[in-house]
């Protein structure tokens, strides 16, 4: 059709010359030969069998007998799956089990007994079901072949066609839920997810959702409806993934969720990419308790399950050579997580179990399990040292692993088990606790001296460095949203590591106390976890039982390249808990450099200078630094000065200077300070 043009559009024709006579016309009247005319023997060959093919197959009685055979199959499948049912999963995976226990000759019977039980199982279903088929079958057969006999052809044109049939409406294409809604119409208002019957439903949802706060996407598609809520994958048009994470609590209202019930997740794959989790309900409301654990059931080297992801996946560690950090404010369900873990490494049969808490009472559920114990404020030398007992075994033991042929790591037995040291509340442990703890971070893990340290904040002058650099599985509860880098790393909020959106309980609302976001260990994706829960009384019932079944303890052959003679606290090494912060700090310094006989005054300020800036920073005593230093180790030797008498302790302060070095202090002085020593007046 030609489109008529409104404007007239008038040409220019040149003026032809008058011609002097009249001018001949020939015209040619042979038939037109079409442009292109191509005979058929040009055509290839495939071409002719693609033609063929395409009009053949769009033929009905084709497309029927296709539609005929799928639903015949699917028919079959159907049967074939309530003949046998999941035992052939469940046997492979028996198998499987199987292969990887070689050598342990307890497991190995478990799993072949399970393999010979579900193979028997498997028997036994299609047994009862060829008895329920040939019971049905056989009189419909028999009447269906006497009708045939008698009925003749009619009969079986009549059976055929309900065979077609049958087969048909099996096997037709059934109308597809594609879950995938491509942006090319205008935007919609915004509709809540909760109204979403289907997965294209759920993308125009949150597509709509974008929308309206200005996001502009190409792609949205809805994976995955759970019992909690769905899953989507946006594709960005511009952007970077931050403008949807920055924006989840204003998506969050035209979604109609609950607070912060929109769970943003960046994906690595591709970085325009963002994996949303819509959670309407509480992912773990039929999450199991801890499983039961036998004493001495387990080794350290055994994974374990200790929390379950909200997609219903199973979070399963071992925690041999795995320092553990346990961040989380008060109601977080530090306790839960702490108990969780002291559960599983109980029920270990070569590790030693340690529980320090400067500021409650640890572990007490699990306390006859335990092997030390040193809670409370008044006990921070007890605390102190054990923790340098431990750093003396983590030395000591890589001397021992050629002798032993351990190749590169301590392997744990029940005579000479790992040890691994709870601390609760971290922050509060004294300076030299905190620097000999830093210590068995750095050197512990392949003797198997490993720590779990918890505390309600990840201050940097309390944790600092440590963290990022030498522990391997980092937990993060309910917290403050600073937490997050110094945990997980700088842009972890950004890629979805948001604990800082997890609610503490209050009163009896539990919120989400024990719900974690969990990095490392196999856990790579921002993804909400939740401990196993253990209550107190069950938690006790299993310390007491497995304290009577017999725990480990610390090996001869540990203790003697120590130089130790037990491990353990006594009542000697109870510290004063009246001590001035000044003495502890100046102990944290000496401990700190792996405490020799003599420190210079510099070395000392350098500590205090960098554990508490406000009162010690250089730069607090003026701009010259020979002065400044000169002013510092005035006032240090002051406040010790202060701090002695203070204490009632007949005990000089006076530095002391080494042949041809720097004036300082010496360790033993300072420790009879703070009561490490003999040495005491007054």
């Amino acid at each position: 059709m030609v489109t008529p043009i409104t404007d007239r559009q008038t040409l220019a024709v040149p003026v032809q010359p008058t011609a002097a006579g009249p001018v001949e016309t020939v015209v040619d009247k042979r038939p037109a030969t079409p442009q292109r005319h191509l005979p058929a023997w040009i055509h290839s060959q495939a071409a002719i069998a693609r033609r063929t093919a395409r009009t053949v197959g769009h033929h009905p009685s084709v497309v029927w007998i296709g539609w005929t055979a799928r639903g015949w199959w699917h028919i079959a499948r159907i049967e074939h799956d309530k003949m046998v049912g999941d035992y052939p999963q469940m046997i492979r995976t028996a198998r499987a089990q199987l292969k990887t226990v070689k050598g342990d000759v307890s497991k190995e019977s478990q799993f072949d007994a399970v393999v010979h039980r579900r193979t028997q199982q498997l028997k036994d279903r299609r047994k009862n079901y060829l008895i329920t088929r040939v019971i049905t079958a056989v009189p419909v057969a028999g009447a269906g072949t006497y009708s045939l006999a008698e009925g003749g052809l009619w009969v079986a044109a009549l059976y055929a066609m309900a065979a077609v049939t049958v087969g048909v409406l099996k096997g037709r294409p059934r109308s597809v839920d594609p879950g995938k809604v491509e942006i090319a119409a205008a935007d919609g208002e915004p509709f809540p997810i909760a109204d979403a019957r289907n997965r294209t439903e759920a993308a125009e949802c949150v597509r709509r959702a974008l929308a309206s706060e200005g996001i502009q996407v190409k792609e949205v598609e809805a994976n995955r409806r759970y019992e909690w809520g769905w899953e989507v994958t946006v594709h960005l048009l511009k952007g970077k993934p931050a403008d949807i994470v920055s924006k989840a609590p204003d998506l969050e209202t035209p979604l109609d969720l609950p607070q912060d019930g929109l769970l943003c997740q960046p994906l690595r794959a591709s970085r325009g990419r963002v994996l949303l989790r819509l959670v309407q309900n509480d992912p773990f409301a039929k999450m199991p308790s801890a499983p039961e654990r036998k004493p001495n059931s387990r080794r350290m080297r055994d994974k374990q399950v200790v929390a379950y992801r909200m997609d219903g996946q199973p979070f399963d560690v071992s925690l041999l050579g795995v320092h553990v950090v346990v961040i989380a404010s008060s109601g977080g369900g530090k306790s839960v997580i702490l108990r969780t873990l002291g559960d599983i490494l109980t029920a270990c049969s070569d590790v030693l179990v340690g529980d320090l808490d400067p500021a409650g009472n640890g572990l007490a559920p699990l306390a006859e399990a335990i092997g030390v114990r040193a809670i409370g404020d008044d006990n921070m030398g007890q605390i102190e040292a054990i923790l340098e007992q431990a750093l003396k075994i983590a030395k000591a033991r890589p001397n021992l692993f050629a002798e032993l042929g351990m190749g590169d790591n301590w392997e744990p037995t029940p005579e000479d088990p790992a040890i691994v040291l709870v601390i609760d509340e971290f922050p509060q442990l004294s300076d030299r606790a905190k620097e000999l703890a830093v210590k068995i971070l750095r050197t512990g893990r392949k003797s198997r001296v490993q720590l779990i340290m918890a505390a309600q904040e990840a201050t940097v002058d309390s944790l600092g460095d440590a963290i990022a650099d030498s522990i391997a599985l980092k937990i993060v509860g309910p917290s403050r949203h600073q937490d997050i880098k110094q945990v997980f790393g700088t842009g972890a909020g950004a890629d979805g590591w948001r604990p800082d959106r997890l609610h503490p309980a209050q009163g009896e609302d539990p919120a989400d106390a024990g719900k974690v976001y969990i990095m490392g260990c196999g856990s790579t994706e921002p993804m909400i976890h939740k401990f196993l829960m253990l209550d107190v009384k069950e938690a006790t019932r299993r310390g007491k039982e497995r304290a009577a079944a017999g725990r480990p303890t610390v090996g001869r052959r540990s203790l003697d390249a120590a130089g130790l003679d037990h491990f353990g606290a006594t009542e000697e090494d109870r510290l004063r808990s009246d001590l001035p912060r000044i003495v502890m700090m100046v102990r944290g310094a000496f401990a700190a450099a792996d405490d020799p006989d003599f420190l210079p005054t510099g070395d000392i300020l350098d500590y205090l200078g960098t554990h508490d800036p406000d009162a010690w920073a250089l730069e607090q005593f003026g701009d010259d630094e020979t002065k400044a230093r000169l002013a510092g180790a005035k006032k240090l030797a002051g406040e010790l000065k202060r701090a002695v008498d203070a204490l009632d302790l007949d005990v000089s302060t006076a530095t002391v200077q080494v042949t041809g070095g720097a004036r300082g202090y010496r360790l033993e002085t300072i420790k009879q300070i703070t009561g490490e020593s003999s040495v005491q007046a007054a």
